[in-house]
């Protein structure tokens, strides 16, 4: 069978030190293509990795010559498949990837796969993968189901250095990409005006002990 690529990323974090994670295929979902992973349908390519030492290979938009990094850890749990991994920072293709997260130019994953003999199935128009070869996983701008960036909760492990690592934080929040950026840009001055609301407040009070836990 021919390599397929598919299937939505929830939301993709970069962290300053280059670390990205998120979800490269959710459970339950129907992408572009009719197709719908099935819960387990990773369980026995996790373990031939494992066996073998090997990873799903980093790319730039399903691109086999451009690399951008490695994938450290992978599992399913009920959501999908969770991933993380580490862009190469020493290279080009590495920065200018991380560029584009961090900016928000883009959060989208997408996989390179193969589905063995009797690993799908199909009913009422839809074509349920229960077993599925993976092969890589790429960072893309335009996932395979838009419908499934629904939420993710990530934590980031550092203090915040910027504002944009406060957005990142009233995002995981609950807050839209638009309302966490206005929040974050009336910043802390925000509390002493008399005009502010109180569920304004709340949020960044909320965003900002985050950050003293970690």
């Amino acid at each position: 069978m021919t390599l397929q690529h598919s299937l939505p990323l929830l939301e993709i974090r970069a962290q300053p030190q280059g670390l990205i994670e998120g979800y490269a295929s959710v459970f339950g979902g129907i992408d572009m293509h009719g197709d719908s992973v099935v819960r387990g349908a990773y369980a026995t390519s996790l373990k031939s990795h494992d066996a073998k030492g090997t990873a799903p290979v980093m790319l730039w938009a399903h691109k086999m010559e451009a690399p951008i990094g490695r994938w450290l850890g992978l599992a399913e749990d009920t959501r999908g498949l969770r991933v993380s991994g580490q862009l190469n920072m020493k290279t080009a293709a590495g920065r200018e990837a991380f560029e584009h997260l961090q900016a928000g130019d883009l959060n989208g994953l997408s996989i390179g796969y193969r589905v063995p003999s009797g690993g799908r199935e199909y009913a009422n128009g839809v074509n349920y993968l229960k077993q599925v070869e993976l092969h890589e996983i790429s960072v893309v701008s335009v996932p395979s189901d838009s419908a499934a960036r629904i939420s993710s909760v990530k934590s980031l492990t550092n203090k915040p250095t910027s504002i944009r690592e406060l957005e990142a934080a009233l995002q995981d929040l609950g807050y839209s990409r638009r309302e966490a950026k206005n929040i974050a840009c009336k910043g802390f001055a925000a509390i002493a005006d008399p005009d502010t609301s109180d569920e304004l407040i709340q949020a960044l009070k909320a965003a900002t002990q985050k950050f003293q836990k970690a």
